[in-house]
Parts: C-alpha cells; structure tokens; sequence
C-alpha cells in the first residue's frame, strides 16, 4: 500500500512538472510525457493492486512494517520466530444464504452445514464478520415524500378520472406497506466476512508452502459445505485486513470508503 502510494505520488508529481515547463516553452515532447506521467497515475491509482505485486515479484522487492514481512508475491504475510518462519493467508468469505428468511428446516440444514465444516478442518482458522447496521433515515424519508406526492395528487385529482384515483390509492398503500417494513421490521445489517489462516515453517517457502495448501483445503471445504465463495486476497486487500485484525473502522460511512 505504502509502494503503490509513492509510486502513484511520483508519476503525478512528473506529470504536473511537465505541464508546468511546457507553458513557457513550446516543446511538443513535453505535453507528451505529462500525458504519460497522468496515464500511468490513473492506472496505478485503479489497478494498483495489480500491477505493483507484478513489479515487486519481478524485482523481488520485500516489504517491511511493524516486524512483519511482505513478499514479493504479496499473497501472504511473514513473521520471523526463533525457529523458523509464520505465514498468514487472508481469503474473504461470500455468503449467500441467511437465515432471516427462512423456516425452522432451513435453518437447521444451514447450522449443520457450518458444524459440518468447522469440524472438516484439521487446523486453526480465523473467521472474523464487520457487522454494520445499515442507516434507513435517508430512505425513509424518501419513501415519506413520495407517499405525500401521491395524497397530494390524489387530494387534487378526487374527483377526476376514477382510474387516477384507484392508482393513486394503490401506490399510496405500496408505500405505506414499505414502510411499515422497514420501521418495524428487523433493522438490516451489512456484513463483511473474511477468514486466515496460519502455517509455520523452517523456512520462508516452506511456511508459504504449508499456508497455500491449508488455503486450498479451507476453500474446498468451506465452499462444498456452506454454499459460500472463498476469495483469495491480495496486497491492498490482505493488508486491510489485517490491519483490522487490530483497528476496523468506526462507522458505515467508512467501511464503506475502505471497502468500495
């Protein structure tokens, strides 16, 4: 993340240099490197977790923070024991099914599928959830104004076209049904799940090693056992949560600038 900043900081410092020198002179190779330094600025400021981990494996580079090792690869992190090495791997969770909407067979077929695949496991895995309730404030208030227009045009309209007027009632009731839903029914919440897991290992590559299989294993069985997804993360994305192992944003506004 610190990289791809600089990088991106120092393409747009060029480019904004090259528009400045060539004002005062008319050189036509200049608006040209400023167009390159802006080009390679937007592409690693949207693509940047693609394209520095192509860079830093190439050249090999490490990245260090707080104890903590980055490989080039950057699809784990490492840390160095007395003994040898520790790798974490971070994957995201996608879960499709929930229990709000469903019977009691339901949701007893989807506990045992969870208890099922805990117990498949063979090793230590960290399953963490970012539970945020959602603010319905705005959405109410927008589902109110609507339901004002339509008795304002019903209030108007009383006693033309009849047609108008059932219309109207019916979108009124619509949106009465909407919100009585929403006020009293079960606050929704929006949920980010993403699980590790931990290997250790003599050496550097003998810890990743052990730590991409144990990905696999967990992948195939979380995934076969609870109709999830399991997504591997990389860079920007690993790095994020593993900094929310230890601080994760305090508001929905901003789990959501972190996460979109």
């Amino acid at each position: 993340m610190f990289l791809n900043r600089i990088i991106t900081l120092a393409t747009l410092i060029g480019g904004i240099l090259a528009v400045i020198v060539s004002i005062p002179y008319p050189n036509p190779f200049l608006p040209v490197i400023a167009a390159f330094f802006f080009t390679i600025t937007l592409l690693l400021w949207k693509y940047g977790y693609l394209i520095i981990p192509f860079f830093t494996k190439a050249a090999r580079i490490v990245e260090v923070r707080g104890g903590y090792e980055i490989p080039p690869s950057r699809d784990v992190i490492l840390r160095k024991s007395e003994n040898g090495y520790y790798s974490t791997k971070f994957m995201e969770v996608r879960f499709y099914e929930s229990t709000v909407d469903k019977d009691n067979d339901q949701k007893k077929a989807i506990f045992e599928s969870f208890e099922k695949a805990i117990s498949s496991l063979k090793y230590i895995v960290k399953i963490s959830l970012l539970i945020s309730a959602l603010d319905l404030s705005s959405h109410v208030d927008e589902i109110k104004t609507k339901r004002s227009v339509a008795e304002t045009k019903k209030s108007k309209d009383g006693k033309g076209n009849s047609d108008d007027v059932v219309r109207l009632d019916r979108e009124i009731a619509h949106w009465n049904r909407l919100l009585e839903r929403i006020t009293h029914g079960e606050r929704p919440v929006e949920v980010i799940s993403f699980a590790s897991t931990t290997a250790f290992g003599i050496t550097r590559d003998e810890a990743i090693s052990r730590v991409q299989r144990q990905f696999k294993e967990l992948k195939t069985i979380l995934s076969s056992s609870m109709g999830c997804d399991v997504v591997e993360l990389v860079d920007l994305d690993m790095l994020r949560c593993f900094e929310w192992e230890y601080f994760f944003p305090t508001s929905h506004e901003e789990l959501r600038d972190e996460v979109f």
